[in-house]
């Protein structure tokens, strides 16, 4: 059976704190076609270093798809590394640099010859448009194995994978497992907590689990292979219904449907409509909401307001409340989801007050600690949150927990 690797080229790849999006988007795709990723490296901007890893990567597996260097500055060099691999040079494909001029004058530009590093490709290339970019990718043979390089920017790199080098790799390697994958999305549960529910399908014939965590909200895949698996449908609703009791009302979807999405259909479906009030988070939620496409049928907007004297008067937060039960209090959180409300005419309303850190804290209200409220026409609710990690996690798990509060309540 092939297996793939994905190699990310970058210098500041090498932040082992660097988040990357590729990989991940490669693991997905891949395995619905049933090819598993085996290998992953991370290599800075030398020609030198490239190519030893190119060269270690197609040594493992059968596929190598690399992200990144194929921009237009003089640390983009996976061209050249590639290369150097296979004894050619590279060359300016002339399709793709007349797409390239046509596309910058479109937008007002004219193509320099910085920018025109972008239309080159390994010399023994077949090139790979690039719908929403500019940089052309290369797809190599290394005797029969494929050698595929894309551009870092996420955006690219997807529309790439879905566009041209999925469609050609399921059919170049037909003779792969027939699959089936499970997306599910769960919120409001500790990665440890959505762990006692996984574990008893780890190890399983052609079953693989993986479970991403991203501050609050897990994406889980399961992807189910045959063979071995003798009845892909049977497996695929054991995985949901297994999911669907374990995860209970932490489960958001099965679908994939992201947390802030789910809230979104929620609202449609109600005719209701949504505002914000923020305090710690500093308009993180609303910023969540509107990356939902068509999220102005329902979200009006919100109100960040940091300081006491602005929950007074933006908000009317009652100034007896915040010098009774402090800013951070259940009191506070309510009052300003129900001014969220009022303020906006809008149905429901999320808030957020806490103490983000680093510091600000007290014996009572340690760092972290975290008053998050939702309001409907016919419910209101808060809950205190004890975060004890970095000020940029309290925040986006103050987020995360008002939206799937909020659904919760919608649901």
């Amino acid at each position: 059976m092939a297996s793939a690797a994905v190699v990310l080229v970058g210098s500041e790849m090498l932040d082992p704190a660097r988040r990357d999006a590729n990989g991940p988007c490669a693991r997905a795709a891949l395995a619905e076609i049933g090819i598993p990723l085996a290998w992953t490296a991370r290599v800075g901007d030398r020609i030198e270093d490239i190519k030893e890893t190119l060269e270690t990567a197609l040594s493992l597996c059968e596929i190598v798809i690399v992200s990144g260097g194929l921009g237009p500055t003089g640390d983009d060099v996976t061209r050249e590394g590639a290369a150097a691999l296979l004894g050619v040079g590279l060359k300016e494909d002339e399709a793709w640099l007349g797409a390239l001029r046509a596309r910058l004058e479109e937008r007002g530009r004219k193509l320099t010859e910085l920018g025109r590093r972008q239309a080159l490709v390994v010399e023994s290339a077949e090139p790979i448009p690039n719908g929403p970019g500019l940089a052309c990718g290369s797809w190599l043979k290394h005797g029969e194995r494929d050698l595929i390089l894309l551009p870092g920017v996420p955006p690219e790199f997807r529309w790439m994978m879905e566009e041209h080098v999925r469609p050609r790799l399921k059919a170049a390697y037909s003779a792969q497992p027939s699959v089936r994958t499970v997306r599910a999305v769960a919120a409001g549960i500790a990665e440890v907590d959505a762990e006692v529910v996984l574990k008893p399908w780890y190890g399983q014939a052609g079953i693989d689990v993986s479970i991403l965590p991203q501050r609050g909200v897990h994406r889980i895949t399961f992807t189910l292979a045959s063979p071995p698996i003798p009845s892909l449908a049977a497996a695929e609703a054991r995985v949901r219904e297994a999911l669907a009791s374990g995860l209970g009302d932490h489960l958001i979807s099965l679908e994939g449907v992201s947390l802030e999405a789910s809230v979104g259909l929620r609202l449609l479906e109600k005719g209701w409509t949504l505002a914000t009030a923020e305090s710690c988070t500093g308009g993180l939620i609303g910023h969540q909401v509107v990356r939902v496409p068509g999220a102005s049928r329902y979200f009006l907007g919100g109100v960040v307001a940091y300081d006491n004297a602005a929950k007074v008067d933006l908000l009317g937060v009652p100034s007896r409340a915040i010098e009774e039960n402090g800013a951070v209090s259940r009191e506070v959180a309510l009052a300003m989801a129900r001014g969220a409300k009022a303020r906006l005419n809008a149905s429901c309303a999320v808030a957020t007050t806490g103490i983000a850190g680093p510091t600000g804290g007290t014996p009572e209200k340690p760092v972290g600690t975290v008053w998050v409220a939702a309001a409907t026409p016919v419910s209101e609710k808060a809950v205190k949150l004890g975060y004890p990690v970095n000020r940029e996690s309290v925040m986006a798990l103050s987020a995360n927990y008002a939206l799937f509060l909020l659904l919760g309540m919608l649901r």
